[in-house]
């Protein structure tokens, strides 16, 4: 459990405790920045903004020390914007407002242009435009492989599993179908899909590489925390309002 919100507002670092009376020390990289007690939260101009640079958050409660650490590339972009064949597209808000930083929802690049994902009800998964995409969802983040070679065998699976899908339809088969059932197994990609397990689905499968699961649905709360703190991929692009409100 983390003790304290953090995230970028108009260029400055903001530092929110979730309990009372926390006396608290934020360090950027080694250099301390601010130290004591705000229960409403801190904004803190930061001295060098680069995607290397930790913010360390010193803090004492029931007499117990304790220590959170932020990568700053958790909020800012390392790189230039663009599109490339498995990307990860992770989004905190929703087109229902009431279910922001709550549900969210994923998807994944196939080409410079277009996505695939399953976006709820039926057609359970379609081949769209990413403009859509940056459309519904603005508050939103952006992933790629480290090794390009993953990124493109998951794109393919994507598009192969989609024509699969096409076919199926065609024949009147409805499989997939979208649902949130939590008693399907996420390696099952023929009876229920939804977002995130697509992603999760098409990296497995297509490019043997298996993100982990915490609880009983592979979440795009998941899929984002994971990306985060993962070597194996960079982060290309997060708005500065992306958050989870809990651990799904």
């Amino acid at each position: 459990m983390r003790f304290f919100d953090v995230w970028i507002r108009n260029g400055l670092l903001y530092v929110k405790p979730r309990l009372d009376s926390v006396r608290f020390k934020v360090y950027e990289n080694d250099v301390l920045l601010v130290s004591g007690i705000d229960d409403d939260g801190v904004l803190i101009q930061l001295h060098d903004r680069k995607p290397n640079t930790m913010i360390t958050i010193e803090y004492l409660f029931n007499n117990k020390l304790g220590r959170e650490q932020y990568p700053l590339k958790t909020y800012y972009a390392t790189r230039a914007r663009n599109f490339q064949h498995g990307d990860i597209l992770v989004a905190s808000d929703n087109v229902k407002s009431e279910l922001t930083g709550y549900m969210g929802h994923s998807s994944l690049v196939i080409n410079e242009n277009e996505l695939i994902e399953s976006p709820g009800l039926e057609p359970a998964i379609i081949r769209t435009p990413i403009q859509q995409f940056l459309d519904k969802h603005p508050v939103h983040a952006q992933f790629r492989t480290v090794q390009s070679e993953l990124g493109k065998k998951a794109a393919q699976y994507a598009v192969d599993y989609y024509q699969e899908y096409k076919s199926n339809l065609e024949k009147g088969i409805h499989k997939p179908t979208f649902s949130f059932d939590l008693s399907q197994e996420l390696d099952e990609p023929w009876d229920k899909i939804y977002c995130s397990k697509l992603v999760w689905i098409c990296y497995h499968f297509g490019a043997n590489y298996t993100f982990e699961n915490d609880h009983l649905w592979f979440s795009p709360e998941d899929l984002y925390h994971q990306l985060l703190e993962n070597e194996d991929f960079e982060v290309v692009y997060q708005h500065q309002n992306v958050k989870f409100l809990i651990d799904t």
